[in-house]
């Protein structure tokens, strides 16, 4: 399954926006299977950007979101708006490289430098 940085976008956005301790089902992320979802949780949690817990049973992955992590909240910094997100984007593909989270860190860095200066 491949990485989509629009899900993990939304999936961060959301888990931002969340008012109380319900956790985020995989079913809580409109226009994508449950188990995409799931799998993103996954990978974020894998990065430290998410708590996630995991109530799968024989045979039926389950993850669920709890909260966003440090990690989470400092990453989200970096690409919550729309246009520092785009732009981020629009850095990496004018390199020439690919969408990666190492890449996104570094590009998100240099936008936040130039804005500075």
């Amino acid at each position: 399954m491949k990485r989509d940085w629009e899900l993990i976008r939304k999936i961060l956005l959301k888990l931002e926006q969340k008012v109380d301790d319900t956790p985020l089902d995989s079913e809580s992320i409109k226009g994508f299977s449950v188990d995409v979802v799931g799998y993103h949780y996954q990978l974020l949690s894998q990065a430290e950007l998410i708590c996630i817990e995991d109530n799968s049973t024989m045979g039926d992955a389950d993850f669920v979101a709890i909260n966003l992590t440090w990690q989470g909240h400092e990453f989200l910094d970096k690409i919550r708006s729309d246009t520092a997100w785009n732009k981020i984007k629009q850095i990496i593909k004018t390199k020439g490289i690919d969408l990666s989270f190492d890449a996104i860190k570094l590009a998100g860095k240099s936008l936040l430098i130039s804005l500075l200066k």
